[in-house]
């Protein structure tokens, strides 16, 4: 039972919350709220009274109307018309006026002009003033605002000129007093407070507040309270007296260039309220022998320095903004600037990079089409040499079939073939090593040395001598074995080609360290000129014709190296022998 208590508690305490949001968004409430704005804003008029001449130097209301119009809409009319009855009841009655039928009917008329005066700016403002352009973010929306104010002043002042007209009667050039004066009047107010109304509530977002900005604000506010304090004085000389409204311009610029829009116009509307609350009290540096112009100099000053303060901060916050704009447009323009050249240096390195392969490629295009040009040659004539000339020793021993010339002819016909067979192996090997991929497996040197010596001893009939074995190895090597065969055994049969039978020699030193194998092959043969050994990896060269092979042999022993991502270099002296150095990388190094 207590918690169904609790809880339709809960229930009509939200209710009434509720029930309170919806009064407060409620047009009801905005006019009652608009009515006792609107004659709070008269009391301050009242109160600010020339009552020798009963003339009011700032007419509040109108600029609360005007104000409170753009920021809650049209819908508040009701409210600026109540307010503007019972203030002019007031007025009338303050300045003697008694209660009639044609006062009544004059007030209603001039409360009619107050209501129009409020809505013809509602449409003048909401049709020249755009979210771009605004009385405090551009210079060409504040001019805009000061032409509607003095537009719009006009009807409120000339309305309320005739209705005292009517009233008293005046002379004509009393009314044409009374008509400037209420006229700076209306424009005063409306300009005041509706700049300082719409700074506060539509130009929130400017509003900061920091320790230094503080420390500078009550720095600005006690300076100011000390010269407003000053010239309140009555015993104060003439001429300093005189020199309030240039003592105060310095304290004007102060705070349109330091501070806000906010603060700007609350100042101003204090720096007026206090003018004329001493011109009122007889002291002041607008005190002259005649009131009326007493009234007309205050009314100039409060106007001239209301319009140029607003101006000045708006001015200011719209170069502030450009200067944010462009700092920011030379910031993104850097980053894109930066962004751009790092684009362009990229591709500049791709571009490098594209056609560093282009050259790559032409070169093995070009050298392609060599070693094709040379391949077509070599093969239509060194495959075609050794057929000749086995038909030409058919043909010999056709003729002569002694059995000593057939033995004779036969021995050569074997050499030949056994070029070609040699040949045709080269090819073989050389087509293998371009297109078959690298396999990785476990090199024992020792065995591939053996084992290349011992097919030696077959191939070429011959014995060859026992090399010079060195081996330093303290890792595993791995490579692929097919191609390391070819490797030995066409270095280790070129040494044994070009070098003397009876004084063969060959040297074989191995290192594996550091993720590759050095392999030096050194023999004790012929060795090759100089001028040649530039030329002697290139595919079908023949350094010399003694034992003249098939000029593959170094050729395929490079591309082979190459094929495992190694090189070979050469060192000969002729008639002392060739060394041949080699470098290999471990396959397991690259895992």
């Amino acid at each position: 039972m207590a918690k169904s208590h609790i809880f339709l508690s809960f229930i009509l305490y939200m209710l009434k919350i509720n029930a309170l949001k919806a009064l407060v968004g409620s047009t009801d409430f905005k006019i009652i709220g608009v009515v006792a704005l609107y004659l709070l804003a008269a009391q301050l008029g009242l109160w600010l009274v020339f009552n020798d001449i009963s003339s009011y130097p700032i007419w509040a209301p109108s600029g609360i109307a005007f104000a409170l119009t753009i920021l809650l809409g049209y819908r508040i009319w009701p409210a600026i018309f109540i307010g503007s009855l019972i203030t002019y009841i007031i007025v009338f009655t303050t300045q003697g006026i008694a209660i009639s039928i044609d006062v009544v009917s004059v007030i209603i008329t001039i409360s009619v002009a107050n209501v129009f005066e409020a809505l013809i700016g509602l449409k003048l403002y909401n049709l020249f003033i755009t979210p771009e352009v605004t009385p405090h973010n551009k210079t060409s929306g504040t001019f805009i605002l000061l032409g509607i104010s003095m537009l719009v002043a006009i009807i409120g002042a000339l309305t309320y000129t005739l209705g005292i007209y009517y009233l008293q009667t005046p002379t004509a050039g009393v009314f044409t007093k009374i008509l400037l004066s209420n006229y700076l009047s209306e424009l005063i107010g409306i300009w005041l407070f509706t700049n300082l109304i719409i700074a506060w509530f539509k130009n929130s977002a400017r509003v900061s507040f920091s320790w230094k900005g503080i420390i500078e604000s009550v720095t600005y506010l006690c300076a100011i309270g000390a010269l407003l304090y000053v010239m309140n004085k009555s015993d104060l000389p003439v001429a300093l007296e005189r020199s309030f409204p240039f003592l105060i311009i310095p304290l004007l610029f102060w705070v349109s260039f330091r501070s806000n829009i906010q603060m700007a116009t609350l100042v101003v509307v204090a720096i007026s309220i206090f003018s004329t609350y001493i011109t009122i009290n007889s002291s002041g540096p607008f005190i002259l022998d005649v009131p009326e112009e007493s009234l007309l100099i205050l009314q100039l000053f409060i106007l001239v320095i209301g319009i140029t303060v607003v101006l000045l901060s708006t001015a200011i916050y719209e170069r502030q903004v450009a200067s944010n704009k462009l700092a920011l447009f030379n910031e993104n323009l850097e980053v894109a600037v930066d962004k751009r050249t790092l684009q362009l240096a990229n591709e500049i390195k791709v571009r490098e990079k594209t056609e560093k392969k282009i050259l790559i490629a032409n070169d093995e295009l070009r050298k392609t089409n060599e070693e094709l040009d040379n391949f077509v040659y070599k093969v239509s004539h060194d495959l075609r040499a050794p057929i000749s000339s086995i038909l030409g020793l058919v043909n010999i021993a056709k003729n002569d079939n002694s059995k000593s010339n057939v033995l004779a002819c036969i021995k050569q016909i074997e050499k030949s073939a056994i070029t070609q067979d040699n040949f045709i192996k080269d090819i073989i090997e050389l087509t293998k090593n371009a297109r078959i991929k690298p396999k990785r497996e476990k090199i024992d040197f020792e065995q591939l040395v053996n084992e290349t010596f011992d097919y030696l001893k077959f191939s070429m009939n011959s014995i060859p001598p026992k090399p010079n074995f060195h081996l330093h190895q303290d890792k595993i090597f791995y490579s692929d074995m097919s191609r390391m065969k070819i490797i030995f055994n066409n270095i280790i049969s070129n040494s044994i080609k070009y070098s003397d039978p009876a004084n063969t020699k060959i040297d074989i030193d191995i290192e594996v360290v550091n993720g590759h194998a050095k392999i030096d092959i050194q023999d004790s043969g012929n060795g090759i000129e100089k001028k040649y050994q530039s030329d002697v990896f290139k595919m079908f060269f023949r350094a010399t014709d003694q034992n003249a092979g098939s000029g593959l042999g170094l050729y395929i022993v490079k591309e082979t190296i190459q094929k495992l991502k190694g090189n070979v270099s050469i060192e000969s002296e002729l008639n002392k022998g060739t060394k041949l150095k080699m470098k290999l990388p471990n396959m397991s190094a690259r895992k």
